[in-house]
């Protein structure tokens, strides 16, 4: 890593952040919304998890700490609030998907509290991975830039994120600097070979942003390996407490009934978020479909994806 390099990288991020500036920072602890924390130095720092054992907020304090922010962390295995918050995600997103409601529910937790103290914007570590290679599947394409090249291209071609349209849904804004329009353009013509690299015997995504922000952050933020939303926030959890909502006769009945409506569900957490699903919309067969159909909820896709944002089914081929 050359040292031009992270010159024009922090120039560019640091006026993107300038451009999105505001005073609420959502913080997972993790490299992105970290690296949004030691520049722009937000007055309040939200940190939401399912309990205070998930791996975020051990991460999300010491960065709070540091840039002495006022730093609020949110939980969300309280049955009272918890299940306000699956409904308000499940009908602001038209999802039954599991794994986007675990994560949705963190991103929904955290601009619900930074509206109700009064905040009119927060800002999001969103496009980080998509822009700089940092999810864990994409380590199968480290040793060919070519094949990681396409499959980033493929990425930004579909990149979607939940903050925007639950942020909406509270009358509030999400800025989001990875996703500035001039920064996004920047970061797209980073050459992949840069977006990775070796550290400690392993390989390693969002390198260059690792490297560059390794003076500010310090090796134990910069290092940390990379977790799954619903991993660092231990949202998997929902999959445990969900399961005691059915007993095992009226999960097999009900999993009947969602079969003979096109929808394949596949435990008793994923038949509770369709059955909210279906309190608020119809079966997703019934939907007009202008592209192709998923054969997991009958739902549309897109031709472009193997992922089924309806009921979370991947990997898919549409039929």
């Amino acid at each position: 890593m050359i040292e031009s390099d992270c010159a024009e990288l922090k120039f560019a991020l640091r006026e993107a952040v300038e451009r999105n500036q505001c005073k609420a920072l959502l913080l997972s602890g993790g490299l992105d919304s970290s690296i949004l924390a030691d520049i722009s130095r937000p007055k309040q720092t939200f940190t939401v998890a399912w309990d205070n054992q998930a791996p975020d907020l051990h991460y999300a304090r010491m960065v709070a700490h540091k840039y002495n922010t006022s730093h609020t962390e949110l939980t969300l295995n309280n049955k009272n609030s918890l299940f306000h918050v699956l409904r308000a995600v499940i009908l602001g997103l038209k999802t039954f998907s599991p794994i986007d409601i675990r994560n949705s529910c963190v991103v929904y937790t955290g601009i619900m509290n930074a509206k109700k103290q009064g905040f009119s914007d927060i800002m999001t570590g969103d496009g980080g991975d998509e822009l700089f290679a940092g999810y864990n599947y994409l380590n199968r394409y480290f040793m060919d830039v070519n094949r990681l090249d396409i499959e980033l291209r493929r990425l930004w071609d579909i990149m979607h994120f939940s903050s925007i349209s639950l942020a909406k849904t509270l009358d509030i804004e999400v800025k989001a600097p990875f996703l500035d329009d001039i920064f996004l353009n920047y970061a797209k013509s980073i050459a992949p070979a840069k977006k990775i690299g070796e550290f400690s015997g392993k390989m390693w995504g969002k390198f260059i942003l690792r490297k560059c922000f390794l003076g500010e952050l310090g090796g134990e933020i910069v290092w940390r390996p990379k977790l799954a939303q619903e991993e660092g926030a231990a949202t998997v959890n929902l999959n445990h407490f969900l399961e005691t909502q059915f007993n095992d006769i009226a999960f097999r009945s009900r999993a009947e009934q969602a079969r003979a409506e096109g929808v394949i569900v596949k435990d008793k957490e994923h038949l509770y978020y369709y059955d909210v699903f279906r309190s608020y919309f119809c079966p997703p067969y019934k939907e007009y479909c202008s592209d192709v159909r998923c054969p997991g909820c009958s739902g549309c896709v897109s031709a472009k994806t193997n992922y089924c944002r309806t009921c979370g089914a991947f990997p898919i081929s549409p039929n």
